[in-house]
């Protein structure tokens, strides 16, 4: 009898354990892929409340986080943020035998931040021919020791400069651009994108891959995109002189605060002192009336912050909307 109720409370404990125990390879849950070719654990895992503010707003809603955080040499990034930089070069010394106003460069993310590309280059100039000059960073090279990026070619004799770049992703609702069975699924060679000549085109990624898996030293997203990156045109055509400073602050420090300040949810504080008085001295005869200087009476310390939802701005006890 003794070994009947043993046998029934064994069936009972594996009738509990067993099914949760079996769930943990099959079924009810699923693990991430975190071997060498690419870790598929998202960065909403840990940075939800980042998720949820990039993708309620519109500008930025389709960016993937990989778009603005890179790691850098020796592990592989999170799988899924496959992207390539389309960067815009334009001619700066005038055109006489053909229209070829733009060049463009298709290179890898961690070049365009490194700053590992051309600022300026000569239009019968091509890029391997830029790179075999000593120009760029040679640790930064594809296998085959060649710069990993393809250039659209130019005019003869002219001068392009830089002006800016845009992420370009090598997904489209899901499926890759690159259509060939072979190589769609396969790591992204940007040598091989058919690069589009003009400003807003579409380039050809077929044959030339779609995975995207960033070379890195540190096994978190350690580098940032500044804002400025991007959006460098802002810096140089400032609406007026009064926003100039807080425009171009924190360049030099490669700070994207001063954009933080304005444009994101992240309440800031400014400690903002100026006049609150003007002193006017001035001698009347009765007559005529001399100015003979203003001053500034007293300083007024004014402090304004954000707040969280990023819709309103409160400068002391006023609120702006």
């Amino acid at each position: 009898m003794k070994l009947l109720w043993v046998l029934f409370a064994l069936a009972g404990i594996s009738l509990w354990y067993i099914p949760n125990t079996l769930s943990l390879f099959s079924g009810q849950h699923s693990y991430y892929n975190i071997n060498a070719n690419g870790s598929q654990v998202p960065c909403q895992k840990c940075h939800g409340d980042v998720q949820i503010e990039v993708h309620t707003g519109s500008i930025h809603s389709n960016f993937t986080c990989a778009d603005c955080h890179r790691v850098q040499k020796g592990v592989q990034y999170a799988s899924g943020d496959d992207a390539y930089e389309r960067i815009l070069y334009i001619n700066v010394t005038p055109l006489s035998t053909t229209n070829i106003q733009y060049r463009v460069l298709a290179t890898t993310l961690g070049n365009l931040q490194r700053g590992n590309f051309p600022n300026s280059i000569l239009g019968e100039t091509t890029i391997d021919q830029w790179a075999a000059a000593g120009n760029d960073q040679a640790q930064f090279r594809d296998v085959d020791n060649q710069y990993a990026g393809s250039m659209t070619p130019g005019e003869t004799g002219v001068l392009y400069n830089y002006v800016y770049a845009n992420e370009t992703a090598t997904y489209f609702n899901g499926a890759p651009i690159d259509t060939n069975p072979s190589t769609q699924y396969q790591a992204l060679d940007p040598r091989k994108i058919s690069v589009n000549p003009y400003p807003y085109g579409m380039d050809n990624l077929t044959g030339a891959g779609s995975r995207v898996t960033t070379p890195g030293t540190l096994a978190h997203a350690a580098s940032t995109i500044q804002c400025a990156d991007c959006h460098s045109q802002f810096l140089s055509s400032t609406p007026d002189t009064v926003h100039e400073a807080f425009i171009r602050y924190g360049m030099e420090q490669n700070s994207s605060d001063n954009c933080i300040a304005c444009h994101t949810s992240i309440a800031v504080s400014i400690n903002w002192s100026r006049p609150a008085a003007i002193s006017i001295d001035t001698l009347s005869d009765g007559y005529n009336i001399t100015i003979n200087g203003t001053r500034t009476a007293y300083w007024a310390r004014i402090e304004t912050f954000g707040n969280q939802s990023g819709e309103a701005i409160a400068v002391s006890n006023v609120t702006v909307i």
